[in-house]
C-alpha cells in the first residue's frame, strides 16, 4: 500500500510539477544535446522535447468529479497504477496502441515527427502513460490537470524509442468526459 501510494505520488507530483498554473494549459520543454556523425562530418544537435500540462476547470467539485474521472479512465481502457480518492490523483499503467487511440488517429492526440513512411504518432507503436490530478485549490470547482508520456517505436524494430510531445488535444477530451459524466451522474 505504501509503495503503491508512492507511485501514485510520484506521479502526481511530475503532474504537478509541469505546471501549476489555475487554468488554460503550460507547456515546459526539455533539452538535450547530441552528436551525429554522418558521412558530412560530425553535427551537434540541440534536441527538444515540450512536456504539456492541461488544466482545465470544471464547475463541479472534486467530489463530483471523482467517479467520473474514474469512469474515464476505464471507459479508455487505461488499467490504473493506482487511484488515490483522499487526494483525487490518479496514475495509469503504460497501455500500448497503434493508429489509434479512443477513436481518433493518434496523430490528433500526439506529436511525434515523421518519416519517409509518415506521420510516426500513426505509424509507430506507441506507448502512453498519463496522470490526472483533480485540483481542489478553487471553492466549489474543480481543476482537471493530466499530463501524458508518449513515445514511439517503429514495428517490429525495437530501436530506440522516440519522445512524442502531446497536442493537448486528448488532456481537453478527459476533462470534457470528467464534466460530462458528472452532469450525467448528478442527482
Amino acid at each position: 500500500m505504501i509503495r503503491r501510494r508512492t507511485r501514485i505520488s510520484v506521479v502526481a507530483a511530475a503532474v504537478i510539477a509541469v505546471g501549476c498554473a489555475s487554468t488554460g494549459s503550460q507547456g515546459t520543454y526539455q533539452q538535450s544535446h547530441v552528436t551525429v556523425d554522418g558521412p558530412g562530418g560530425r553535427y551537434d544537435l540541440l534536441l527538444t522535447r515540450e512536456q504539456y500540462l492541461s488544466s482545465d476547470t470544471l464547475t463541479i467539485s472534486p467530489k463530483q468529479a471523482w467517479p467520473a474521472l474514474v469512469q474515464t479512465y476505464a471507459g479508455f481502457g487505461i488499467p490504473l497504477q493506482g487511484a488515490d480518492r483522499k487526494s483525487y490523483m490518479i496514475a495509469t499503467q503504460y497501455v500500448h496502441a497503434h493508429a489509434s487511440f479512443a477513436g481518433e488517429r493518434m496523430s490528433r492526440w500526439l506529436e511525434c515527427g515523421s518519416t519517409m513512411t509518415g506521420d510516426i504518432a500513426t505509424v509507430y507503436e506507441i506507448t502512453l502513460r498519463f496522470g490526472t490530478l483533480l485540483d481542489t485549490s478553487v471553492a466549489g470547482r474543480t481543476v482537471v490537470r493530466t499530463a501524458v508520456n508518449a513515445t514511439a517505436v517503429a514495428p517490429g524494430s525495437g530501436t530506440t524509442p522516440v519522445e512524442c510531445s502531446s497536442r493537448g488535444s486528448l488532456e481537453k477530451r478527459i476533462a470534457a468526459l470528467v464534466a460530462s459524466k458528472s452532469a450525467s451522474s448528478a442527482p
